[in-house]
């Protein structure tokens, strides 16, 4: 099992091209090319996963179905994303069909039975900067998962910082001047559809 630390900054979208001229003044490189993302986020009745995000609970998880739409299709990583007090960690499985899950749902030993209740999506570019991975998320959209149509949430961009040394992480945020933030897009996306925080 991997530990990692993330830290994420919100940026405006047209203060993107500021962070890539950055990144390539700074000796970045791409490393792999963009694609777009889908999750399916699953939740319990009492909304437990977003509450234990919101209020910073650990640990806590998030549940989702990830898939890329324009590559591997067919095939659907189920996810379980940990935050502990040592770091976070992922648990991934691949899945030909997720239509079980998503019809029945899946039973977790901290939530128990969820269901599918909102579905993302965002295109992702991957850089490497002073040897840590880097990834930048704009085009979010989403939706309630029973709706066909996503739909755009506001002008905004997450840089996400993931490494497992704490030393890398202090040097990058030295030289970053992007607002940190704690922003979920699972998160987000309840807050606007279900206004559970209003």
């Amino acid at each position: 099992m991997s530990f990692r630390i993330e830290n994420k900054y919100k940026l405006e979208v047209g203060q993107l091209n500021k962070l890539y001229k950055f990144i390539y003044e700074n000796s970045g490189k791409v490393l792999h090319k963009k694609r777009l993302i889908n999750s399916i986020y699953l939740d319990n009745s009492e909304f437990s996963a977003y509450n234990d995000s919101i209020e910073g609970t650990v640990p806590r998880k998030k549940i989702r179905i990830r898939s890329y739409p324009e590559e591997n299709k067919g095939d659907f990583n189920f996810e379980i994303k940990i935050n502990s007090n040592e770091g976070k960690y992922k648990i991934s499985n691949k899945k030909k069909n997720p239509n079980k899950i998503l019809k029945n749902g899946f039973f977790d030993e901290k939530y128990g039975l969820c269901f599918a209740n909102i579905e993302v999506s965002y295109l992702r570019e991957y850089f490497e900067l002073y040897g840590i991975r880097i990834t930048v998320d704009n085009k979010i959209k989403y939706s309630k998962f029973d709706k066909k149509k996503l739909i755009p949430t506001n002008e905004l961009a997450i840089l996400e910082v993931k490494t497992n040394n704490i030393d890398q992480l202090n040097y990058i945020e030295e030289k970053f001047y992007f607002e940190k933030t704690r922003f979920s897009k699972y998160c987000n996306a309840i807050d606007e559809i279900y206004n559970l925080n209003s």
